[in-house]
């Protein structure tokens, strides 16, 4: 019994130094993420301002009825999905073609790198005010370019107009986001067996043969990982539309996220627009949960 106890002592101690060094990650989860989201979940079955708690009344799913009944609410969502379907493709086939790219080390790849990754560095507020001085009326795509080769008889309004508004702002979130799409699967075309690439290329495979049959397969849990990234970045997206476009012109480029910023902090209706963040939990924790199922190529 004495040898057992002595045996089951360092086991002991190594736990408990294991919950010591992990408890400053769980406090913080539990602290800035976990309750959050309880408290957001909580307001969305009240009517709030967001001021004085004293006049919080519960309301029941009577936000969620609204949304239901919105004009305003079915728009922005459709979007919002229009948004999340349209980036996760063109992220995916931009970045992994980048970064084959790359790998292949192509003339010129160490300049093309540095270029390609460069929007990293970016926030999505700089990538905004860049993407408006170049787009507006008078930006440098006007005045440089469309003007001088006579492409435009008048300016061409790329942000201001609602036809082109959203399309500009789906180029300003690929052009953001999709380096970081490339560092993904950059990092996952390094950890291909090449003696698998080599007996491919032995066996007279052409490049897609190669690409199709060893490279894509031992690269999918690396898209598994980033499929669901670019979903839940997708539901979420703010900043990014909210310093271009501020949802507008007219509307087209409202998203769930710019809906919800406008109705708690200009309509001061805080229990609605939990409501609405609550819907976008819900819908990016859903599709994450059906990509995954869907591969069946989790991480462990």
């Amino acid at each position: 019994m004495g040898a057992h106890a002595v045996s089951s002592s360092p086991a002991r101690r190594r736990r408990g130094a294991g919950a010591i060094f992990i408890a400053p990650a769980v406090a913080y989860f539990a602290v800035f993420m976990l309750l959050p989201i309880l408290a957001v979940i909580a307001f969305a079955f009240t009517d709030w301002s967001g001021f004085d708690l004293g006049e919080m009344q519960w309301v029941g799913t009577a936000n969620f009825e609204q949304a239901k009944d919105d004009e305003f609410f079915w728009p922005a969502f459709l979007h919002t999905l229009a948004f999340v379907g349209f980036t996760t493709v063109a992220l995916n086939v931009i970045g992994l073609a980048l970064a084959l790219l790359i790998h292949t080390r192509v003339r010129g790849h160490e300049l093309l790198r540095i270029a390609i990754l460069l929007p990293l560095a970016l926030s999505p507020v700089v990538t905004a005010v860049l993407w408006n001085s170049l787009l507006g009326p008078y930006g440098y795509v006007n005045t440089a370019i469309l003007g001088p080769l006579g492409l435009a008889d008048t300016p061409v309004d790329f942000l201001g107009q609602p036809r082109n508004a959203f399309a500009t702002v789906l180029g300003a979130a690929i052009w953001q986001y999709s380096a970081f799409n490339v560092l993904l699967y950059y990092a996952g075309l390094q950890t291909l067996p090449k003696e698998h690439l080599e007996a491919a290329s032995i066996d007279g495979a052409r490049a897609w043969s190669r690409f199709r049959y060893v490279t894509l397969p031992y690269l999918r849990p690396v898209m598994a990982v980033v499929v669901v990234l670019n979903l839940i970045g997708g539901w979420k997206v703010f900043d990014l539309i909210l310093v271009l476009t501020r949802g507008g012109p007219d509307r087209a480029t409202e998203v769930l996220s710019t809906y919800l910023y406008q109705q708690a902090f200009e309509f001061t209706s805080v229990g609605y627009a939990s409501a609405i963040a609550v819907v976008i939990i819900v819908l990016a924790t859903v599709s994450a949960l059906l990509r995954t199922r869907i591969s069946g190529d989790l991480v462990t």
